[in-house]
């Protein structure tokens, strides 16, 4: 698994390569500055419609992981997207920056990040070079997806 911070020219992931990028983020915690934490998004091709998000340990108790699509992160560039536990609002400015807010719900509470929308847009592009828009279906293993709602 690679990781990543979101250059302007990164190279394109291998085939079958994680893309990982670790953004920096701030948590709206109640304080005027909220807590810088870091933001890991990774992209597995072989599951080509997620992404994961993962908060580390020192933002909540062991760390916390979400799944969503990624179409609902590319859209939220966009528009607000989302429901239930991951929903994302478009670019706003703040302090000269455009920021993503990206809310996260579980057990533990609501976690609302600041998310710089650059390498937030960095890191959706290296995904979308990793497994193209439209050739998701192409890439997923739907015998096994199959089995496994047939067996649960």
């Amino acid at each position: 698994m690679s990781t990543h911070t979101g250059g302007a020219h990164d190279p394109v992931p291998a085939r079958g390569e994680d893309v990982t990028a670790c953004v920096p983020a701030v948590l709206a915690d109640g304080a005027s500055q909220g807590r810088a934490v870091s933001l890991r998004c990774t992209y597995v091709p072989r599951d080509p419609f997620a992404v994961v998000l993962e908060l580390p340990g020192d933002a909540a108790a062991d760390g916390l992981r979400w799944y969503c699509a990624r179409d609902l992160l590319q859209s939220g560039l966009r528009r607000p997207s989302g429901e239930g536990d991951v929903r994302v609002w478009p670019p706003c400015r703040r302090g000269g920056r455009e920021e993503v807010r990206v809310l996260l719900r579980d057990g533990f509470g609501p976690f609302l990040l600041e998310v710089p929308a650059q390498p937030l847009r960095n890191w959706l592009v290296r995904t979308w070079e990793a497994v193209a828009p439209g050739q998701e279906g192409d890439r997923s293993d739907w015998d096994t997806w199959l089995l496994s709602l047939l067996d649960g």
